[in-house]
């Protein structure tokens, strides 16, 4: 990791204090097609770009051509259908040729585009080794500088690679550099599935109709899923950052470091260090070899290693150090890391050196994690359950899979609130699904710093693959391109604390010779610290060939959904049946956006005469169709359980209190078995661009209830109302025990009278749930609507968890219109500007009324009646206010979007008067 400090160099962007440059300004790119000469003429510095389209990189070249005007956005409305598809036999079909940009209505994506940008390369670089980086392209490449051709397309491939090289003879220290990469489309781009034109109608396979983009080591759910439409282009294009460095005569790479604590002690921690040096002269080379470890934040020495080297000309040699030898690396009383919710996320700094008399010639760093990752299974009957611990401490596992934007247009701060909301809704994992992609390392980093545990699946998903029917055992078809990527994304990411496992696909698993060495080779001897398993799914590969490393065990995860609405109670019964919610790894169901979000995306909001108001056919390409999702189950919850919708408005409110039962109780139905269950991840957290389906924030980063729910069920420390019995439960997933805390009940009926109370004491252990007691309500009650409020205090009275159900053995909550209107009051309590972006808000809503108020939403906007300020983060949302109670809110948002404006908290709920309060 390098301090970046942040200057212009000519017309590229970064200049680290580590002689590195990142080249993200000054792009221009343009069509093959639409350019004659080639890449010694193109990356010369008097070549002219004056038809080219400006660009920055990281992009796709479907995202440039977009920026510039060619193409209309496609996360809007039905604009993706107005631009040709890289599948020949699709554009056909559709008719979207019209609408190519190149003469002759060629298609824009069957050829390659050239990738250009100049920049100045500083005077310090003069007499060192130079360096070109690709991070990421999309799927070929051929690289030229200065007129020199650099390295070809069949060295470049995949996806997912990473490249470093030797460009010395070709750079000119201390003048213009002219860089031009010409990117390759995929080499089968796959033809997509039928698209969701039709609400409640058919959607297109996922994967596409013959699952032929798992030929590709690349991003599969380009090419269609349900969930996200075929991207034109399929992605092609340069994906993550390119960058230029400078070294001395030796070249320090791959760092790697094992930590080893003698559990269940951690007093002390061995550090097994290791990283390779390169002579890139053709002279010996001897210097002193150095190891530096820092705690971070505060940069203390923990550890400090001298090894004298001397290098033959262009040997490469891999340095390990331990504490046999050096007893420094001996850590005593080391700072752990530990996920969220369990402990500090502590990390170190690891740099190593190469200095010859006086001088650095090569530094590199990492940022790293002291801790220790295992896992086993455990036999439930015929059924696997796979445990995961962390330092000794079995975590139960709380997540969800984790898609790319459709584009790859996730902006650095986009990624990173992102992360945070999934780490404010108390989830501990987050799963990379294999038919997406590896992200760039700052996701890590980021989730190493939030304590977010990774489930990495490499690039393989059983839609493409032959699980189901489509595709084939025999991709992707070159077997060296996987590896050679898996191997390069393993060395990049190994030493992040948060990445707690390998799996080797989604629902299906490679043919041998490429599951043998992935498990074998790449992750057991170029890793070695956190296990594999062979599919996320219940495919397991033939016994000869071993399953999971280290254990040989089966996976001892489930898929299967179920993805669309079901009774809220149905999860209970799913998790007390065990079989494959031991660990579930999939599971979710349609969730509608908040109406501002809808609004945004759905161009035409008239509703079609044919279907349930208010829903046309724009709101099925946005994934409001049959299929895995099966949005009409949810659609008839809304109007079954909560009455047919008055206007639009209405109709997500009502959304909104179903994603609310729901994801509550599928993470409460897991909490009250915890101990026999290991963990539940959504399908999925977010969404690839802006849709109807499987989300607990939308796309431009609103949480809908469910979040919210989601939220509480995971508290550290919780108190419940398991809905299939009426008891209730503690659940305390920390790793302290608490003694004598109060539990509370109280049930009121529609018009607040208290029908019961009751209370207990009870001791809890760490990592347990424990029954406090049932609750018993009259048979003419449980048929009505009613409230069942839970409060959850400590010794000194401190109220530590409450939640509130609407309940109904009927299931008809239509009653609820006759809630009376409630006027709120809103006291601002504390109001402070954490920084020139940041603000924090703390406010008190009170309910000085006698009824309810019911499902109370606030949010930030910009100026009166605005749009919302994105994203907020709430303390809570969308609760509920018994007569005379009030609540304390607070929340964080970012400033930038006012633009100098006040902002304004808007409150309103079921029954609430709106209410807008100014805040400076």
């Amino acid at each position: 990791m390098h301090i970046i400090i942040f200057v212009w160099i000519c017309t590229s962007l970064v200049f680290s204090e580590n002689n590195h440059i990142i080249l993200k300004a000054n792009w221009f790119v343009q069509s093959c097609r639409l350019v004659g000469q080639d890449g010694r003429e193109i990356s010369s510095p008097d070549f002219k770009t004056e038809l080219w389209h400006p660009t920055e990189v990281p992009t796709t070249v479907l995202s440039a051509l977009v920026k510039n005007g060619i193409y209309t956005d496609p996360y809007t409305g039905m604009n993706n259908m107005e631009i040709p598809d890289a599948s020949e036999e699709f554009t056909r079909r559709y008719e979207l040729g019209k609408f190519s940009h190149l003469p002759d209505q060629r298609n824009p994506w069957i050829d390659p585009y050239w990738f250009r940008t100049e920049f100045r390369l500083p005077h310090e670089f003069e007499g060192k080794f130079i360096w070109l980086h690709l991070d990421g392209i999309n799927y070929r490449a051929e690289v030229w500088l200065n007129g020199q051709k650099i390295i070809g397309p069949d060295t470049v491939v995949g996806m997912f690679g990473s490249w470093s090289f030797n460009v010395t003879s070709a750079a000119v220290p201390g003048d213009i550099n002219a860089l031009a990469v010409k990117v390759y489309p995929l080499d089968h781009p796959g033809l997509p599935g039928e698209p969701q034109l039709l609400a409640l109608g058919t959607f297109g396979l996922n994967g596409g109709d013959t699952g032929d983009i798992g030929k590709n080591v690349t991003m599969q759910s380009a090419v269609g899923w349900d969930w996200i439409p075929a991207v034109r282009d399929r992605n092609m294009g340069i994906w993550q950052n390119v960058s230029v460095s400078a070294t001395g005569p030796v070249d320090v790479r791959n760092l790697h470091v094992i930590s080893d604590l003698p559990l269940p002690r951690s007093d002390t921690a061995d550090l097994n260090i290791s990283a390779e040096l390169k002579n890139v002269s053709l002279l010996s080379q001897e210097g002193l070899y150095r190891i530096r470890i820092y705690s971070q934040p505060s940069l203390a020495a923990a550890a400090l290693v001298h090894k004298r080297i001397k290098l033959d000309p262009g040997q490469t040699l891999e340095i390990h150090l331990d504490p046999d030898s050096h007893s420094a690396l001996r850590i005593k009383n080391p700072k752990l890391w530990w996920p969220y919710g369990l402990g500090e996320q502590n990390l170190y700094s690891l740099e190593v050196s190469f200095i010859q008399g006086e001088e650095i010639t090569d530094r590199e760093e990492s940022i790293f994690g002291i801790r220790e990752v295992m896992s086993h299974v455990t036999m439930i009957g015929e059924w696997a359950r796979r445990d995961f611990t962390i330092n000794g401490q079995r975590v139960l596992i709380k997540g969800g899979a984790w898609v790319p934007d459709m584009m790859l247009n996730r902006s650095p701060a986009k990624l990173r609130h992102e992360l945070l909301l999934s780490q404010k809704a108390n989830l501990n994992m987050v799963r990379i699904w294999g038919g997406g992609v590896t992200p760039p390392e700052r996701f890590f980093s980021i989730c190493d710093e939030l304590g977010l545990m990774v489930w990495h699946d490499f690039w393989i998903t059983g839609d493409c693959q032959g699980t189901w029917g489509k595709g084939s055992q025999d991709y992707p078809l070159e077997a060296d391109v996987f590896l050679k990527n898996a191997a390069e994304v393993v060395k990049r990411l190994r030493n992040h604390p948060s990445i707690v496992v390998w799996t080797a696909g989604n629902e299906g698993y490679p043919r041998k010779e490429i599951y043998l060495p992935l498990r074998d080779e790449i992750v057991a001897k170029v890793d070695g610290t956190r296990p594999f398993i062979p599919s996320s799914g219940y495919r397991l590969p033939p016994e000869d060939w071993g399953l999971s490393w280290p254990d040989n065990q089966a996976a001892g995860t489930y898929s299967g959904g179920p993805y669309w609405w079901v009774e809220p109670q149905e999860y209970y019964r799913l998790v007390d049946s065990g079989q494959d919610w031991l660990f579930k790894n999939e599971v979710g169901m349609p969730s509608l956006p908040v109406l501002e979000s809808i609004q945004r995306f759905i161009s035409d909001l008239s509703p079609d005469p044919g279907l349930g108001f208010p829903l046309n056919h724009e709101w099925g390409y946005h994934d409001a169709c049959e299929g895995n999702g099966k949005f009409s189950l949810y659609d008839s919850a809304i109007r079954r359980r909560y009455g047919e919708p008055k206007s639009l408005a209405d109709y997500i409110l009502k959304g909104q209190l179903v994603n609310a039962e729901n994801f509550r109780a599928i993470f409460e139905a897991v909490n009250h078995a915890m101990h026999k269950v290991s963990g539940v991840l959504l399908w999925k957290t977010n969404p690839a661009w802006p849709s109807v389906v499987w989300q607990l924030y939308d796309w431009y980063l609103s949480p809908h209830a469910g979040y919210y729910f989601v939220k509480k069920a995971c508290e550290p420390l919780h108190i419940q109302l398991n809905i299939d019995d009426y008891s209730v439960s503690v659940i305390n997933q920390t790793r302290q025990a608490y003694r004598n805390l109060s539990a509370a009940v109280q049930v009121y009926s529609l018009n607040m009278e208290n029908i019961l109370r009751r209370k207990a004491i009870i001791d809890i252990p760490s990592g347990r749930a424990k029954e406090a007691f049932e609750v018993e309500i009259p048979e003419q009650i449980m048929n009505e609507v009613h409230f069942v409020d839970l409060r959850l205090w400590d010794e000194k009275e401190k109220l530590l968890s409450e939640n509130l159900y609407w309940l109904s053995e009927k299931k008809d909550f239509t009653a609820l219109a006759a809630l009376k209107e409630v006027q709120l009051k809103v006291k601002i309590q504390d109001y402070i500007n954490i920084n020139s972006t940041l603000t924090w808000v703390k406010l008190l809503v009170t309910n000085p009324s006698s009824e309810l108020a019911f499902f109370i939403h606030t949010s930030m906007h910009k100026s009166e009646k605005g749009g919302e300020v994105l994203p907020g983060f709430w303390n809570d949302n969308y609760f509920s206010l018994l007569p005379g109670r009030d609540k304390e809110l607070k929340v964080e948002f970012s400033t930038l979007d006012l633009e100098g404006e006040d902002a304004y908290l808007k409150l309103e709920g079921w029954n609430v008067n709106p209410l807008w309060v100014k805040i400076k």
